[in-house]
């Protein structure tokens, strides 16, 4: 009877956690703060574009949306939903103006590197992005 007791606690803590929003700190997600080097490239008929080669400080605590997942697929206006954030990874759907269904996502497979896409239904991958931490941030301008 206890154990039958125990293990319905457990489920109902468990379906309580399963609808209930985490709001992680910053701090806690996977990746080094410093100088970050991030190529993106655009897919076009299954084929990678010319790299676009952008840097960024990252500072120490930096909210992970902002800094890891700015990017967007090459066409439309977009906007993010359904996030889900790990230690090492971000998740998010896109609904973009004129455009289908698109997912994105992140992984970092250390603290220093990561690489991510965009999906579109029916299409595949749109955007590849692909981040190295090159150094310390040595100024505000970097």
């Amino acid at each position: 009877m206890a154990l039958t007791a125990l293990a319905a606690a457990a489920a109902c803590a468990l379906a309580v956690t399963a609808v209930t929003p985490v709001h992680a700190d910053p701090g806690d997600f996977g990746a080094m703060p410093g100088l970050w080097r991030v190529k993106v490239q655009h897919m076009v008929n299954g084929k990678a574009g010319a790299p676009e080669v952008q840097w960024h400080c990252v500072d120490e605590g930096a909210d992970p949306w902002t800094t890891f997942a700015a990017w967007t697929p090459a066409e439309g206006e977009c906007t993010a939903t359904n996030q889900q954030r790990r230690s090492t990874s971000l998740a998010w759907k896109l609904t973009c103006k004129g455009s289908p269904a698109a997912s994105a996502h992140v992984d970092f497979d250390n603290a220093k590197h990561y690489t991510g896409s965009v999906m579109v239904e029916g299409r595949g991958e749109v955007t590849h992005v692909e981040g190295d931490r090159y150094a310390a941030c040595t100024s505000p301008e970097d």
